[in-house]
């Protein structure tokens, strides 16, 4: 499968700190996933272990069900007879979707585990897109504001996988599109966890399974670091 191109060059996370080239400080830029890269480099954990700990975390009474984490879908996007570009879904709710905006960039027709979806709207700034997916049933998504110790829930050979993390620092990204254009800001997360090309649009969650952020990139130098959109981005998208 081919690979995405790299975050935009002179992308910033707060605190004067910048991604791409010439970044300041030792840390690494972002760079953007959207095919599947064989083998993940975290230990996995079951996903019903995860739903357990949820529970047990959302506090007393057997009837809570809050820290059920929410579907992960993958996401297909044709390109023109080559191989699509592949990203993850969460489900939003019923018929509905949350992934990255830059894996529509193709303009292709977009599936969401099989089935045909249609594009309600995005967000290139945010890069967020929410899909239409008829006969979809889900919950709506639920949003957090904060942790540290987080789950990424990914797709690995058609299953899911939760992924051990922590988020390391919030940070306000800077970047611009091309050069010539204005700079451009999102909310966003530095997390400490290995992903893989194809995790674009995972879902980072908090200990209730609560959406705290979105993945959209991988470090460019560093296997340990994932840049997540903060779920305040997600909750602006979806009060449009």
């Amino acid at each position: 499968m081919r690979r995405g191109r790299g975050g935009g060059r002179g992308e910033r996370g707060g605190r004067g700190e910048r991604g791409g080239r010439g970044e300041r400080g030792g840390r690494p830029g972002p760079r953007r996933l959207r095919t599947r890269a064989a083998g993940a480099r975290a230990a996995p954990t079951s996903l019903a272990a995860l739903a357990a700990l949820a529970v047990l975390a959302a506090g007393c009474g057997g009837s809570d069900v809050r820290g059920r984490p929410p579907q992960v879908l993958r996401v297909t996007v044709a390109a023109g007879g080559l191989v699509p570009e592949v990203a993850t879904g969460i489900a939003a709710g019923d018929g509905r979707v949350l992934t990255v905006a830059h894996a529509l960039a193709g303009r292709g027709a977009v599936r969401v585990a099989g089935r045909p979806a249609r594009v309600l709207r995005t967000d290139d700034r945010l890069d967020l897109a929410l899909l239409a997916v008829p006969g979809l049933r889900a919950p709506a998504v639920r949003l957090s504001g904060d942790a540290r110790r987080v789950t990424l829930v990914v797709l690995r050979d058609g299953r899911t996988t939760a992924l051990g993390g922590a988020v390391r620092r919030r940070v306000v990204v800077r970047f611009r599109g091309q050069p010539s254009d204005p700079p451009k800001v999102r909310p966003g997360l530095e997390v400490a966890a290995s992903i893989d090309p194809g995790d674009s649009g995972a879902p980072v969650l908090d200990p209730r399974g609560r959406v705290l952020g979105v993945v959209y990139a991988r470090s460019r130098d560093r296997t340990d670091t994932a840049w997540a959109v903060d779920a305040s981005a997600v909750r602006t998208l979806l009060a449009r």
